[in-house]
């Protein structure tokens, strides 16, 4: 059945029942519908309810749902149906718990200008404005119909985008305060100060194509494609995404082989692992990109100090994808993927036949005797911006643990001990909803447990120039 095929069967099912009809707008009946399915897909195949360590997971299912059915009873739009649904998901605060909507509105309302708050500058600025916005760019937001922009955070992106337990994210989301649905309460005035003065102007509202708006956010934080390159003396190792597979990780299987073939030269020279706009993805490659650079022996002695005792929930879904993910892990030649997933999908059989939610699994070797040699002579850098998530994390404890490594840029991002996602799609068609299958009992960092860096970006766009000039002056 296609998207819009199983939007207008929800529909058509809302007004299945006459009664329904008459009580309940069709919006209403998709949100709660779509809620329901989150919560009840939580519910069976998370561990977080029934993580013993974690209480607040369990309690925040039950509460925050009951939140979300009161606003679902109202929603009688996209953009209710939108917000109630982020609503509940964001409070579990667990980046691994995401939405991922397959039909959107195509054009947004903006009013032609976007602001962030740069490191080292406790203002918040014009970042672009385009003709006809009214404002300049570097122009500072005072406020907005008498609200400070703190305040326009709490009320309109707080709740839906941030998660609270990473206080340094907040101002991330800064784009988002002036990007909405065409139904939204738009601000009407806003205050901004320049170096001369301070004014108002009423804000000039836009309808734009949805791709039009997002290309302007994504222009904010530009990352260059995955590949080894050479900036004057410093070489960069740029990985802006783990999430490949299938034939798309070609790129990424020929940085692997170029950095092998070039170690030698590689391991004399100043050299940045550079993960800005990283999202994670397989961790796998992580793994392998490390190897490629220091060597197996080095690369291995560090992997094996960590505990990957997990448990799984056990349950008929997780098992099946847990299976799905092995043969995929086959076919891209992944043995360890393979290996790892297959062992996973007979454990949680084993535990579900035997009544138990969850399925231990420990694949730690610990490490013993002396670490092998360092092969490395030169510098090594590993820059951070805030995107930095899931199995780039998993990089960043390698990397950090890693003899003669830097840290660099700005504090990374946090994840929680849930790992190892599965998908399902919501009964209206409208998207799906992505959850985590595992927990992690000793995990190298605490629950959405964030790296600072051991030498902070001063301040600024983090541009490659800006980059590059403020790495060459390093001491």
């Amino acid at each position: 059945m296609t998207m819009s095929a199983r939007l207008a069967a929800s529909i058509a099912a809302a007004f299945a029942s006459p009664a329904a009809a008459q009580l309940a707008d069709p919006w209403a009946i998709m949100t709660g519908r779509d809620l329901q399915a989150i919560h009840d897909t939580l519910l069976a195949n998370h561990p977080g309810p029934v993580d013993p360590q974690n209480p607040g997971y369990r309690t925040w299912l039950g509460d925050g749902y009951r939140l979300a059915q009161a606003r679902a009873a109202s929603a009688r739009s996209f953009t209710d149906y939108d917000h109630t649904l982020r609503l509940y998901v964001n409070g579990f605060r667990d980046g691994h718990a995401m939405l991922v909507f397959r039909m959107e509105p195509t054009r947004l309302a903006w009013p032609g200008f976007l602001v962030r708050r740069a490191e080292g500058d406790d203002k918040v600025r014009v970042a672009v404005a385009v003709e006809g916005s009214g404002v300049a760019e570097g122009a500072e937001l005072v406020a907005c119909d008498g609200q400070t922009p703190a305040q326009m955070l709490a009320e309109r992106v707080d709740p839906y985008y941030w998660n609270a337990d990473l206080p340094h994210e907040r101002w991330a989301n800064l784009p988002q305060l002036f990007v909405q649905f065409r139904n939204e309460s738009h601000a009407k005035a806003c205050t901004f100060r320049d170096s001369a003065s301070e004014r108002s102007i009423d804000l000039n509202w836009q309808i734009a194509p949805r791709q039009q708006v997002l290309d302007q956010i994504a222009a904010l934080n530009p990352h260059d494609t995955i590949g080894l390159r050479k900036r004057g003396a410093i070489w960069f190792v740029t990985i802006p995404s783990f999430d490949l597979f299938g034939p798309a990780a070609d790129p990424m299987r020929a940085l692997i082989a170029e950095i092998k073939a070039k170690a030698p030269e590689l391991r004399q020279a100043t050299v940045v692992f550079d993960v800005r706009g990283n999202r994670g993805g397989n961790s796998q490659w992580a793994d392998e990109i490390a190897a490629a650079f220091w060597g197996e022996p080095l690369v291995n002695h560090v992997l094996s100090s960590f505990d990957g005792t997990v448990d799984w929930r056990a349950s008929e879904a997780n098992i099946v994808h847990a299976k799905a993910s092995a043969e995929q892990a086959k076919r891209d030649g992944q043995p360890a993927v393979e290996k790892y997933r297959s062992e996973a999908a007979a454990l949680m059989t084993k535990a579900l036949a035997a009544g138990r939610p969850l399925a231990r699994s420990s694949d730690q070797v610990p490490a013993t005797g002396q670490a092998p040699a360092n092969p490395v002579t030169g510098k090594v850098y590993f820059l951070t911006d805030t995107a930095c998530f899931s199995s780039c994390l998993q990089f960043a404890d390698t990397l950090k643990r890693l003899p003669g490594v830097r840290h660099i840029g700005l504090p990374t991002d946090g994840d929680t001990v849930y790992l190892d996602n599965n998908q399902i799609d919501l009964p209206s068609g409208l998207g799906a909803f992505s959850y985590s299958m595992k927990v992690y009992r000793h995990k190298a960092r605490k629950n959405n447990e964030w790296y600072e860096p051991d030498i902070r970006w001063p301040g600024g766009p983090m541009t490659d120039e800006a980059v590059i000039k403020w790495i060459v002056g390093l001491k």
